[in-house]
């Protein structure tokens, strides 16, 4: 999330000078773990790995999780899948400074590492950064900024890292895994687990789970490597964590607003007695099916157009058919508008009938929408 500048291509290349330097005895190479933030991108926290060494004076952070805002096509790329982030080499003080401002604790886990594996780690790291190899195609659950440092972790290992899983909640899925940063976050949730496809519903395996910053520092406080523990030691920045904020009683997410549930049940309320005038029924039916098959559309472009590995197979779909886009307009009947309603009614009742039932989860907020889309396709089946 840095602009690059000049500056900073010269100070990654004369940190990579370093590539064929040895570290020194001194050397410590600790993994950085950071809260989660109030910003959305922030949500889940962040990973990255520190190294430090006093006697050739050098004290990085190498962090995974960093983009351009200024590439082209940001925006396009970044819906799409195809949106690059890189490896990017930051002065610890300007880490440490940047997280605490925003008020985001980190702990620090000093690696128990001998000289050799301290320098086959650094070497690895020196070696992604480089030009050619700094840039990834970010996944969200499988190649993020937490994976890539358990990766390189266990690479620097030869894989013979072993993590304690006992304390690990067996059965959770990939999508439970996240619950847990979204209690605080309704509308973000809702939103969520509408793009969110059957990828998101698979079982999460102990690696899997070190996809989120908090586990991957759990697993790693509790890994070992020829019955020596990985972690040496670990402090927390700042000492006690900080104090909890005030809780804002004007919270825009408090109350009924705060609630995608409760507020779809209104939505379809209005839907419902919209009918009793035919005008209104006409507007609201034109701007529901509108914005469902606008919903729909998104989710086939997540699904059939970008490379996302969690918004495939999305079964939301069949209850935000795309295809309304193509009918909403309709005011006059037809065999063919009665028949699509009709069809739609009929998809979206078995889809409701199964909803529990289903390999995917599916969000509680959209049964509402779910009912009135049965509701409203049935009687516009039935030419009411």
């Amino acid at each position: 999330m840095k602009k690059r500048c000049p500056l900073l291509a010269l100070f990654v290349a004369s940190a990579l000078h370093l590539s064929g330097q040895t570290l020194s005895d001194s050397a410590r190479i600790s993994l950085m773990t950071v809260a989660p933030g109030e910003e959305v991108y922030s949500i889940f926290g962040h990973s990255a790995l520190r190294v430090s060494d006093p006697v050739i004076g050098f004290d990085r952070c190498y962090n995974y999780g960093t983009f351009e805002f200024e590439q082209p096509n940001f925006l396009l790329k970044f819906c799409r899948g195809k949106l690059l982030y890189y490896l990017n080499l930051e002065p610890t003080r300007a880490f440490e400074r940047g997280n605490l401002y925003e008020r985001r604790a980190m702990q620090e886990q000093l690696l128990n590492l001998q000289p050799a594996e301290k320098q086959r780690l650094f070497q690895l790291l020196q070696e992604n950064a480089r030009e050619e190899n700094r840039y990834y195609k970010y996944d969200f659950f499988y190649d993020n900024c937490a994976t890539r440092i358990r990766d390189i972790v266990q690479e620097a290992h030869f894989h013979q890292l072993h993590f304690d899983t006992a304390g690990l909640a067996q059965g959770r899925t990939m999508r439970q895994l996240l619950r847990p940063y979204l209690e605080n976050h309704p509308w973000t949730q809702f939103g969520i687990d509408l793009v969110l496809g059957l990828p998101a519903d698979r079982r999460a395996s102990a690696r899997d789970w070190m996809f989120l910053p908090d586990h991957l520092h759990d697993l790693f406080g509790r890994a070992s490597f020829d019955e020596a523990p990985l972690v040496r030691a670990e402090r927390e920045m700042p000492e006690g964590g900080f104090p909890p904020r005030e809780i804002r009683r004007a919270d825009p997410v408090d109350g009924f607003l705060g609630s995608p549930f409760w507020v779809m049940c209104f939505v379809a309320v209005v839907g419902l007695l919209s009918m009793a005038n035919p005008r209104t029924a006409r507007v609201f039916d034109a701007v529901f099916w509108f914005t469902l098959g606008l919903a729909g559309l998104v989710m086939a472009l997540l699904w059939f157009a970008t490379d996302h590995s969690a918004t495939k197979s999305n079964l939301n779909i069949l209850w935000a058919l795309p295809t309304h886009l193509l009918f909403f307009w309709r005011s006059r009947r037809s065999e063919l508008t009665d028949n699509y309603f009709m069809g739609a009614a009929i998809l979206t009742a078995l889809t409701l009938l199964f909803w529990k039932f289903l390999p995917q989860e599916m969000p509680l907020a959209a049964l509402p929408l779910a009912l009135l889309v049965v509701v409203k396709g049935y009687l516009k089946g039935k030419g009411n």
